[in-house]
């Protein structure tokens, strides 16, 4: 196994860069009609793509559902919104890969939504595989997930280990916590055993990120997608009111068996 590594010496202070990933730990109002949700996407600074506003009618569908009357409706005015925002089409194997309770064949039907071609300015990186029963205990305890990565601005590395990043979550109570980009040496020390080591390059940054969670075999293109950008939001459940990553909503969806993985989306 490779030395324990560390943090690249020269990685800027907190003072001067926000470690925080931007799509974590977000609070949607499930309350809100069909209406009001697109208009929330039309004007919030929380929803800052495409992929973000999909997430959010993810979540919005998993606890309320998208009737299928209203796919026109979605459509035409997803078609203003992106416009409106300058956002960037997703292309159209990404979008496959949302499971919506309401919605098949999601493509066609959001057809505002996708570019003609299943190549993205993003890179994705995966992480570790894991029992899916685990990730909603993950979201809500103190944990670190290891990525390896070699930034394209990185042409060569003597570092021992791989070069890669450790994402730590910040509980959040009862809710789900942030997630925050390690980039202090410290966070690279005593890593536990395992196939490889992590070391940090100060290239890498917490804004290009983007993160969710596949079911699935790791990298397979047809894994499904379960956003976590607003799993912080509260569901009725008919009895009581809790997030909707402790619902048992959420536990249907997400399946009681198999594998799953951490994913990185992250903009080059």
């Amino acid at each position: 196994m490779a030395a324990s590594s560390t943090a690249a010496s020269s990685s800027p202070t907190a003072e001067n860069r926000c470690d925080v990933i931007p799509n974590c730990h977000h609070v949607l109002n499930m309350k809100l009609t069909i209406h009001g949700l697109l208009d929330f996407l039309e004007v919030s600074e929380n929803v800052t793509s495409l992929f973000m506003a999909l997430e959010a009618l993810w979540t919005w569908d998993m606890c309320r559902g998208l009737d299928i009357m209203y796919s026109p409706l979605i459509n035409s005015r997803l078609k203003g919104i992106i416009k409106k925002r300058s956002w960037s089409l997703v292309p159209s194997n990404m979008l496959e890969r949302f499971s919506f309770t309401s919605i098949r064949n999601v493509s066609s039907v959001l057809s505002s939504c996708v570019k003609n071609t299943d190549t993205c300015d993003c890179i994705f990186i995966n992480g570790e595989r894991m029992r899916i029963t685990t990730f909603p205990i993950i979201m809500k305890r103190p944990t670190k997930l290891r990525f390896c990565f070699e930034h394209p601005s990185i042409k060569s590395c003597n570092l021992p280990g791989k070069c890669g990043f450790i994402l730590q979550v910040v509980p959040g109570g009862s809710t789900f916590g942030k997630i925050r980009l390690c980039t202090k040496g410290e966070d690279y020390r005593h890593q536990k055993a395992a196939e490889f080591e992590v070391h940090f390059h100060e290239q890498i940054r917490a804004e290009k990120m983007h993160v969710f969670f596949c079911t699935g075999t790791l990298g397979n293109q047809s894994d499904m997608i379960i956003p976590i950008s607003w799993l912080s939001s509260s569901c009725n459940t008919g009895q009581n009111t809790v997030p909707v990553g402790n619902s048992q909503l959420f536990t249907r969806k997400l399946g009681l068996q198999g594998s799953g993985y951490f994913t990185v989306m992250y903009e080059i």
